[in-house]
């Protein structure tokens, strides 16, 4: 188990240029490269669960705490959807606290607006011009698609980043030493199948993946596997201690939120899992969700499925572009 509070992402290093000194390769030496760092994060509908709620805003915590390169601008971008005032608080946190723009996210054409907006100024008779640099998603996914609103309310809109949204994408929006991180579900194949024999029947050549690295000509770093967030964050061993804890807390302290020592808290979320065949009826865990007040302990990892593929992130580069 990673020790709390530390990345294991593998972008935790220090960034390849100094972020302001307008000299990273391949840009004109006349233009001034600001970058910005985002974080795009999706809503959890999929997952009726106090202990899932608040695994994508818990994974995005990770990379908060310096798992980031240094950029000019960090920016969190959120689905405000079925997120609780208590349950946004993290967000507040992240922009009163560590200086991350939070931006939220009513569509796909929003994802697309914040890439393809790439301000430029004049600076001691310099332009300057602010880049991506580190981008990471933090939802579910299906091969072809990262999906950031995936089985919200009926009268919701679906939030998606594909190869159509991509497309309408400039493609000259990163630094060129930029790199993308997908912690959705099967980002890096094309082929729908719960087994595989191998990595090569999964499709890679046309996946989401493949098709960023193609237009951004960054590295895409991708799970082939679905992706597994149950210990973002707690340690499976506590689980019983948690809910044990609240249930009894509950007693004197119901729709508040109650502190869980040494580490969590459990957000008051009116109907969260209260259906009438509910376990969390019984467990004690309706109506709350899951917090840790340090944000998630890890990153996402993969899970077992689809058989037959790689576990791990799998690293997409730029294919060269036909002559």
């Amino acid at each position: 188990m990673t020790t709390p509070g530390r990345p294991t992402h593998p972008n935790s290093q220090p960034s390849d240029s100094t972020p302001t000194d307008g000299t990273a390769t391949g840009c004109p030496q006349d233009v001034l490269i600001r970058r910005e760092n985002v974080l795009f994060v999706g809503s959890e509908s999929d997952y009726d669960s106090f202990w899932l709620k608040m695994m994508f805003i818990a994974a995005a915590y990770v990379l908060t705490r310096g798992g980031l390169r240094s950029a000019d601008k960090n920016t969190l971008a959120y689905v405000d959807i079925e997120y609780t005032r208590h349950e946004k608080l993290a967000l507040d946190y992240l922009r009163e606290k560590a200086g991350f723009h939070i931006v939220k996210l009513a569509s796909s054409g929003d994802i697309v607006n914040h890439i393809n907006t790439r301000p430029e100024s004049l600076e001691g008779g310099k332009k300057v011009k602010l880049l991506l640099q580190d981008v990471a998603f933090f939802s579910h996914g299906v091969p072809g698609a990262i999906k950031l609103n995936f089985r919200g309310p009926f009268d919701t809109p679906a939030i998606d980043f594909s190869a159509s949204e991509l497309s309408a994408t400039r493609k000259d929006a990163f630094v060129p030493d930029g790199r993308i991180y997908s912690y959705a579900c099967r980002t890096g194949v094309s082929v729908r199948a719960n087994s595989l024999s191998s990595d090569s029947e999964a499709g890679m050549e046309n996946s989401l993946a493949q098709k960023m690295a193609d237009h951004y000509k960054v590295q895409v770093h991708a799970f082939l596997r679905r992706s597994f967030y149950g210990s973002v964050l707690r340690e499976k061993s506590t689980s019983l201690a948690i809910s044990e804890a609240l249930k009894e807390a509950r007693k004197t302290q119901e729709g508040q939120v109650i502190e869980l020592p040494p580490e969590h808290q459990a957000l008051p979320h009116p109907g969260l899992a209260d259906g009438l065949f509910s376990g969390a009826v019984k467990e004690g865990t309706s109506g709350y969700s899951l917090w840790r007040k340090a944000g998630g302990i890890e990153l996402p990892s993969t899970g077992q499925t689809p058989e037959g593929l790689s576990a791990g992130m799998h690293v997409f580069t730029p294919r060269s572009s036909p002559s």
